[in-house]
């Protein structure tokens, strides 16, 4: 063997060693990293960071596919794992008391109707989905699906606004497309409202709920005024509004629009007119103090006839 062969040799066995030294210190760190465990990978945004969360929502989500798909032993089945799972809530992932009751409200709505003889399937469905949207208003709080609903309930209001009547001395009552309009918006706000008490105001989702019932008395009513139809739109609206983050709703104060007893009788007429004053004048100011626990005299300073008026009915029932 020559020389020359031999150097040749040695250079490459000198090459092969550097190379291996080289790969084997790349390769070290990860023989020694744990193993990823099948599933436990997570796509940015795709979990709450909670398991406990992320356990409920799964849960909540088999029982919708129960319930839709008609399997009524695996939904009976589900609404046990939802109630478990619930037990085992971070509370502290629910801002408030109310949200808290709502969520258990929820549950056991759907537990009363399942208890049934024979079980209203469109209360099933509604409930199941009630219950998906608040899960996943847990489970992804920066955008959760029920915020989609935005668009849905302005397009109720339009509808409702379009069926009524548009001169105002009309006095009849409500077409049957506005009564299936408002029952559409009322079945819509039941799907959110759970989800919307998980994230907004408590006093948001109870102005919601007072504006609701009052147009509901308006729009049942035997001969209600066009004056008066049309004067639930803008409530709704505000007040549905006000439930969706961005956007806020109008700050205008609506009055009464009208104050005198109309044709169904003087105890219908101060039910609309307690909720009216609640929802548009008393009830700003009285939540507003409520909520940021200011001082009483300084709030005493600010009361107007409107607010006199309705603490003296919450004192005196």
């Amino acid at each position: 063997m020559s020389v020359f062969s031999f150097k040749t040799k040695v250079r490459r066995g000198y090459r092969l060693r550097l190379t291996w030294i080289v790969v084997t210190c790349l390769l070290a760190p990860l023989a020694f990293a744990p193993a990823p465990v099948w599933g436990s990978t997570k796509v940015a945004g795709s979990g709450s960071g909670s398991p406990a969360i992320d356990k409920f929502l799964a849960a909540s989500e088999a029982l919708y596919q129960a319930v839709n798909k008609g399997n009524l032993e695996a939904a009976l089945g589900g609404l046990e794992e939802i109630e478990l799972r619930f037990r085992n809530l971070p509370m502290k992932a629910i801002g408030t008391a109310e949200g808290i009751h709502a969520l258990a409200n929820s549950i056991t709505e759907l537990k009363r109707t399942s208890a049934a003889l024979r079980p209203d399937e469109r209360k099933w469905k509604s409930g199941a989905a009630a219950l998906r949207l608040a899960a996943d208003a847990l489970a992804h709080p920066d955008k959760p699906i029920w915020h989609q609903y935005r668009a849905v309930i302005e397009d109720d209001i339009v509808k409702i606004h379009k069926a009524m009547p548009q001169a105002t001395s009309v006095t009849s009552p409500v077409s049957s497309s506005v009564r299936a309009a408002f029952d559409q918006l009322t079945e819509h706000y039941r799907l959110i409202r759970t989800a919307a008490m998980l994230q907004s105001e408590p006093w948001k989702v109870e102005r919601s709920d007072s504006v609701v019932r009052y147009a509901g008395r308006i729009y049942d009513a035997d001969s209600p005024s066009a004056e008066l139809l049309l004067g639930t739109i803008p409530p709704l609206r505000e007040a549905l509004n006000g439930l969706f983050p961005g956007k806020e709703a109008s700050t205008a104060i609506v009055p009464p629009v009208n104050v005198v007893p109309p044709s169904w009788g003087w105890s219908a007429m101060m039910g609309s007119f307690i909720v009216t004053i609640l929802t548009w004048v008393g009830w700003r100011r009285y939540k507003v103090d409520e909520y940021a626990g200011k001082d009483r005299r300084t709030s005493a300073k600010r009361e107007d006839a409107a607010q006199k008026w309705l603490n003296k009915w919450k004192n005196n029932p």
